[in-house]
């Protein structure tokens, strides 16, 4: 006879909550990120969480991954629903409508602290913002994408960083003026 009590092993389901544990945990400071906290948080012990990740390495890959696969989602929708723009104006975009949205921030916060602590994840973002962005290049048009990838990303750090507070009307007011340019 199978014991009532017994938990369910639902894999997945432990594995997206290690995941939610860990970016809300990690999205004020990733070095508090530890497999107790997570252990804490979700009420899985600590050999559950290991069972889906070996170390604190593999889950932030996961994280990360996981991460720039929500992001590469809403910049494609940003493109369709801008009318196919150019990457680096459907990101501006995506980065001025995205501040308000709490799982964006906590999203993009991890994305944020990862590629500043490791070099592999910076070149990760490297080539993730070259594929769905562009990198602009020597032509006019190509330093006016660039500039728009910079204004984006300098929106993306002050909003993260809870530095400038720059308003919503004032983030429009930047986007309309570059489209202008």
């Amino acid at each position: 006879m199978e014991n009532p009590y017994k938990r369910k092993k639902e894999p997945e389901v432990s594995k997206q909550l290690i995941l939610e544990a860990a970016a809300e945990i990690g999205a004020s400071d990733w070095h508090r990120v530890t497999f107790q906290a997570i252990a804490d948080k979700t009420g899985l012990s600590k050999g559950g969480i290991i069972h889906h990740f070996r170390n604190k390495e593999d889950l932030l890959k996961e994280l990360m991954n996981q991460s720039l696969a929500e992001l590469t989602e809403w910049i494609i929708e940003e493109k369709k629903s801008s009318g196919n723009e150019e990457g680096s104006l459907a990101y501006l975009r995506f980065i001025i409508g995205k501040s308000n949205d709490l799982h964006y921030r906590r999203t993009m916060k991890i994305v944020m602290q990862v590629v500043l602590i490791n070099e592999e994840y910076r070149k990760t973002w490297d080539e993730w913002s070259n594929l769905y962005i562009g990198n602009g290049d020597d032509t006019r048009q190509g330093i006016k994408h660039l500039i728009m990838m910079l204004v984006a990303d300098g929106l993306w750090y002050s909003d993260n960083l809870g530095i400038y507070n720059i308003s919503d009307k004032k983030k429009q007011q930047v986007l309309e003026t570059l489209i202008n340019l």
